[in-house]
């Protein structure tokens, strides 16, 4: 299994959208882990973790920083299709 970190903040208007695109991307993606993270919650994240986000919305799979900014829903899908390999959207398997 995946994770996909999508870190918002809530001064941020951008974030809003993130977390819709979040929730989409769980219901679309079961197989993925999908975690929604407040930048402006205390005590969030190790501190390399703090670190490496560098502005919201920040899109991260595994780790690793794949967008800054909100994607086009087609683009994040298309990673997380490839993440998961050869199962289908929307498929546990």
């Amino acid at each position: 299994m995946c994770t996909l970190r999508v870190y918002v903040a809530r001064h941020c208007p951008a974030s809003g959208y993130s977390v819709d695109l979040a929730r989409q991307a769980a219901a679309m993606f079961p197989q993925v882990k999908v975690l929604v993270i407040d930048v402006d919650d205390l005590d969030w994240g190790s501190e390399g973790e703090r670190e490496a986000v560098l502005f919201t919305p920040g899109y991260f799979l595994d780790g690793r920083p794949i967008f800054w900014g909100n994607p086009p829903v087609e683009e994040l899908f298309g990673r997380l299709s490839s993440a998961v390999g050869d199962s289908a959207p929307g498929d546990a398997g």
